[in-house]
């Protein structure tokens, strides 16, 4: 049996949508039971500063990344199953230059990938498998990194939620899951965004609701059919309600990405 694991990754019409079918709260990711892992968390900068999203470290150092992907299991996009299809794994190289590996259906191997603060790794499954290209933010600059895991979003899971809003994932657009939360890592109520996207949509009490209502206490935003260029490309989100931040996030047509916010709170 494949063993449950946990990732936490750590742009508009707005509609009244119906339920998801899925639970109200996200089960939590015990590292006695489960493999679990944290991507790195973008610290929102204030009004008065520059967008946030990481950094280089200051030089060019390289790295061999050693990890595996897993498929998430449901709408809260934290944990999941080991992915049981093949993908292609890539992330920033020097110089601006991308580099990539295969994923086998059990691991990767990725060599010659840059040491920084945020490394943003595309996750793109093979054909039809049912899942879409998915983009994550990671700290490489640890020596330990023979444990990574990166995920990949399911389409079905994508659709279902824009389908409640009145549309459908369009390939040449990108889609934005925010995880919102605190210095503690505690998911933060009340915050909206405010974005040039199609949909933007909040998850609420197991629904993912239109509207100016802000988070409950998943912490979950959902950007969709953000417009975005063919290549990849970096876009800002404004978080406004119980918060005053901006975050700058990867994105790509087709591709969805998956983020944690860290902000400080009103």
């Amino acid at each position: 049996m494949r063993s449950l694991i946990c990732l936490v990754g750590s742009l508009a019409v707005a509609g009244c949508g119906q339920e998801v079918d899925h639970p109200a709260a996200a089960a939590p990711c015990d590292p006695a039971t489960t493999h679990c892992t944290t991507g790195v968390p973008l610290s929102g900068s204030g009004n008065d500063g520059g967008s946030a999203g990481g950094g280089s470290s200051g030089g060019d150092a390289l790295t061999t990344i050693d990890g595996g992907v897993i498929g998430f299991a449901d709408d809260f996009f934290q944990q999941g199953l080991n992915f049981a299809e093949t993908a292609k794994v890539s992330a920033d190289g020097r110089n601006g230059s991308r580099v990539t590996a295969t994923y086998d259906r059990t691991s990767f191997e990725l060599d010659g990938v840059l040491k920084t603060a945020a490394n943003w790794f595309l996750t793109e499954p093979a054909a039809n498998s049912g899942y879409l290209p998915t983009l994550m933010p990671v700290d490489t600059r640890s020596a330990t990194t023979d444990e990574l895991v990166v995920g990949v979003v399911s389409q079905l899971d994508i659709e279902r939620i824009l389908q409640t809003l009145g549309t459908s994932p369009s390939t040449s657009r990108a889609q934005i899951v925010v995880h919102v939360v605190d210095a503690q890592n505690r998911s933060v109520t009340g915050v909206t965004t405010e974005v040039t996207a199609e949909v933007i949509a909040y998850r609420t009490s197991g629904a993912w609701l239109g509207g100016d209502m802000g988070t409950d206490d998943s912490g979950l935003i959902l950007i969709g059919n953000a417009p975005v260029g063919s290549a990849l490309s970096r876009a800002t989100v404004v978080l406004g309600g119980k918060t005053s931040s901006r975050i700058d996030v990867e994105v790509l047509a087709g591709a969805t990405t998956v983020v944690t916010a860290v902000v400080t709170p009103k």
